[in-house]
């Protein structure tokens, strides 16, 4: 089973903002729509929803410290074999990816959903 990630919404980054602001992530809330457009999508994927800071543990444990940018869906190679993903990156014995563009891509292409417009 594909496995999503996505940023929990009402998050703080002091980073960037002294004031205590609450910000969402803008491609996790797109991704979330998708799968408001498509609810059939949440029998077939396995989505939990991280914190914002980092580490994000959960993530790092599967495809490594340096990929856990989310959203990010992780498939397994053998699971999938009957569609292309060679625009997935390769992590050990799992393949991911982390661009939301991509990720509409390989669901439209697995689960038969509706593309962008361009």
């Amino acid at each position: 089973m594909a496995r999503l990630f996505l940023l929990k919404p009402n998050f703080i980054d002091s980073k960037i903002d002294t004031l205590g602001l609450h910000y969402y992530c803008p491609y996790s809330a797109f991704i979330e729509g998708i799968l408001s457009y498509y609810p059939k999508l949440r029998q077939h994927i396995d989505i939990t929803y991280v914190d914002f800071p980092r580490p994000r543990r959960v993530i790092i444990d599967l495809v490594g410290e340096e990929n856990q940018g989310c959203p990010i869906l992780i498939i397994t190679k053998e699971e999938n074999e009957t569609i292309d993903t060679s625009y997935f990156k390769t992590y050990g014995d799992l393949r991911f990816i982390n661009d939301t563009s991509l990720i509409t891509r390989f669901l439209a292409e697995k689960y038969k959903i509706g593309l962008p417009h361009p």
